[in-house]
């Protein structure tokens, strides 16, 4: 296929999607070339645990909201579908920094789907706290108020 989406290119929706509480589908666009001229198009949120399984619901969900930004798709046809697991913590903070349950353990979790966007701020974020020049008000602390019912869940 011939490139002819130079950019990734994002709807509005990814961002609500981002910062959304609910639990059930949520699809938002995201369109991008490779540089072999394929095309990537995605992104979907659910909460359902630990199931793998890629759904045709969903991936013609993501395909109906590429056709709306780049109708020119319609006639192309799908190679594969993939799926990943997205670290989601209900307050939409990462978890950075040391866990008060368990000496030498660390987090750097909980990014959903920017931790790749983000890894720079975490690595020096839990740079410095290893070096002991972090913040003692860390926002992303795994004992933080927002978390103190789950921590109790799993302790």
């Amino acid at each position: 296929m011939p490139q002819r989406i130079r950019r990734k290119v994002y709807d509005a929706d990814y961002v609500g999607a981002v910062g959304s509480g609910a639990a059930d589908l949520q699809v938002s666009s995201v369109v991008e070339s490779t540089a072999a001229g394929t095309v990537l198009i995605g992104s979907s949120r659910e909460r359902k645990g630990f199931d793998e399984r890629i759904e045709a619901r969903v991936v013609a969900a993501m395909a109906a909201k590429a056709l709306l930004l780049f109708p020119f798709l319609k006639d192309v046809p799908v190679m594969r579908a993939y799926g990943g697991f997205r670290p989601f913590v209900p307050d939409h903070l990462p978890v950075i920094g040391p866990d008060p349950r368990l000496a030498g353990l660390w987090h750097a979790t909980g990014h959903e789907g920017a931790g790749i966007g983000l890894s720079l701020a975490t690595a020096e974020i839990l740079t410095d706290l290893i070096a002991g020049t972090g913040n003692d008000k860390n926002p992303f602390r795994v004992d933080r108020d927002t978390l103190a019912p789950y921590l109790e869940e799993v302790a």
